[in-house]
């Protein structure tokens, strides 16, 4: 046995896949930390002004559902200004079937964004604007509203977050015009229920779907704590490269394996000859490789499709 030990350890086919397996695993480790590789985002965020937001209070009062709407959009702005490339970020309202602009541009500054936000909703003409509120408020224009601004942004990832109670309406047609301009679409749904529709969105554009999110008019910060755990993460992570690292050592782990299968477990434990004990070895390898390979390219490769 030290006798095999030592050849194997010795041969090129061993410890050159082992040096791989190292280096692939730092390189996983160093893009997960330093965010290497991680695309220009631009978000559209579309909060829902509608009067169940904030009733009997007045419009955007403090602690009601609507503030800690604001609040949470704040929190992502805060959060934003700490990467090295900002995400372009606009917010739009939700309400009486219309989606009004609540940020006038695409802005990647914070103090921008909060203090065009703050005077837009200060506005006592806005409330008007949202009514009169039909029974259920139709996100295809959000849809429409939101896509417009979005297919503008050249060369970033474009993300649109809803944040909505279950009293919405969604059609198809919408969601095909958003897979057009290649936008995921990304729910936030408070309220006892969820909308199929808007889970049947997030999945065809590879959006995050969220439901059943319970907010009282108390205030808090689990609306702030969703918006940066849930979205704000997956928007600026570089989980393509981590997972491209990682294919690569599993890849290199399976080559790795070839000799120690070969001689300790083919010939060593089941006394199989070294012809046949290699082509199994070699085998596992090789379709291993082509399983994870495949598997990469359907989770998309980064220097492809960096979204």
């Amino acid at each position: 046995m030290l006798k095999y030990r030592r050849k194997v350890i010795e041969n090129p086919l061993f410890y050159t896949p082992l040096i791989l397996v190292g280096i692939f695993l730092a390189l996983a480790l160093l893009f997960g930390l330093l965010r290497l590789g991680k695309p220009p985002v631009a978000v559209a965020i579309a909060l829902d002004l509608s009067s169940s937001t904030y009733q009997p209070q007045p419009f955007n009062s403090p602690n009601s559902i609507m503030d800690q709407e604001v609040k949470a959009v704040n929190a992502y702005l805060e959060e934003n200004s700490k990467l090295a490339v900002p995400n372009k970020v606009q917010i739009f309202g939700i309400g009486g079937g219309k989606a009004p602009k609540l940020t006038s541009t695409m802005e990647s500054q914070q103090g921008v964004v909060t203090d065009e936000l703050s005077r837009r909703l200060s506005d006592p003409n806005l409330p008007y604007q949202l009514i009169p509120e039909p029974s259920q408020d139709d996100l295809d224009i959000v849809i429409k509203e939101t896509t417009e601004v979005l297919r503008e942004q050249a060369n970033h990832c474009r993300e649109l977050l809803i944040v909505t109670d279950t009293g919405v309406t969604l059609t198809q047609s919408a969601v095909t015009q958003a897979t057009g301009q290649k936008i995921k679409i990304n729910s936030l749904v408070f309220g006892d229920g969820d909308v199929p529709n808007l889970r049947s969105a997030a999945r065809q554009t590879g959006g995050i779907y969220r439901d059943n999110i319970s907010l009282s008019n108390t205030g808090g910060t689990y609306l702030e704590e969703l918006f940066l755990r849930d979205f704000f993460s997956h928007f600026n992570g570089n989980w393509k490269w981590i997972n491209f690292w990682l294919g690569c050592a599993v890849i290199a782990f399976l080559w790795l394996l070839v000799l120690p299968l070969d001689r300790w477990v083919f010939q060593g434990l089941f006394k199989m000859s070294m012809d046949a004990s290699g082509k199994i070895s070699l085998g596992t390898a090789f379709i291993g490789t082509i399983i994870v390979t495949a598997l990469m390219i359907a989770a998309g490769l980064p220097f492809i499709s960096p979204c």
